[in-house]
């Protein structure tokens, strides 16, 4: 019960962190609904093939995922990489703090993120595009869970890579930017295209799938089982590769 009550207080730690940290809220929000709008209109009300979402619809579920990702990969690995150089998580291991409190703490803030952007962008969606709420409640919920755990463990991953937090911004967005284009976040892609084979290697498309199919209406519960276990082994591979190398303290220089 105490570290439940450790990880509630860093929850509340890691949120005023956030909102004290205007880049933060802009890449989580900001962004997110800047793209929704300017891409939502100019997008049409013609059906996307293979669904039953308009491409104005299918921005809001593509600019979801687009926010979710920036909260869970894109922050994570900036505020790691930030504290590690800055000795925070050094000093943290020497703390009573136990570790899972202080990771569960900031998990918990990132579920208190995507839950304010998935309200906002589908609030968005509902009132300007004609977006339905999710047909399949569940499937949504379980989509957001898989793909916070999926995004956050590759966020927490790729810090392993990152030499020192001067480096952060490029090696993240570096990693991160090429994929989001060629997944189809800002524009539908064909299930038999040589981009869909390419975005069928990583989460994101598979992110965007699941949430697609949550959204459309029909019979059965809404989920699709091969996205989720895709991204739920890209979180593995990330889980186990972070276990092995991740650094708590910055690399000599």
């Amino acid at each position: 019960m105490n570290d439940l009550m450790v990880a509630k207080e860093q929850v509340r730690y890691e949120q005023k962190a956030y909102w004290r940290n205007p880049m933060a809220a802009i890449f989580t929000f900001l962004f997110p609904i800047v793209f929704l709008i300017v891409v939502g209109t100019s997008a049409g009300s013609a059906r996307v093939p293979g669904t039953s979402l308009r491409y104005d619809q299918y921005t809001v579920v593509a600019m979801l995922t687009f926010g979710l990702i920036a909260a869970c990969y894109t922050n994570l690995a900036m505020a790691i990489c930030n504290r590690r150089e800055t000795g925070v998580l050094k000093r943290m291991r020497g703390t009573p703090i136990s570790v899972g409190s202080y990771i569960g703490g900031i998990i918990g803030s990132v579920l208190i993120n995507v839950a304010i952007l998935a309200v906002v962008v589908v609030g968005i969606g509902m009132a300007f595009y004609h977006l339905h709420f999710p047909y399949h409640v569940g499937a949504t919920l379980v989509t957001l869970v898989v793909g916070i755990v999926t995004f956050g463990a590759i966020g927490v991953a790729v810090t392993v890579i990152i030499p020192n937090a001067d480096a952060a911004p490029a090696v993240i967005n570096g990693l991160y930017f090429p994929i989001v284009f060629v997944s189809g976040v800002f524009y539908p892609i064909s299930s038999g295209s040589v981009l869909a084979q390419i975005a069928d290697v990583f989460p994101i498309r598979h992110m965007i799938t699941s949430l697609v199919s949550a959204f459309e209406s029909g019979p059965g519960s809404g989920l699709r089982p091969g996205d989720l276990l895709v991204m739920l082994a890209w979180a593995v591979g990330a889980l186990v590769f972070a276990s092995r190398r991740f650094r708590w303290e910055p690399k000599h220089r």
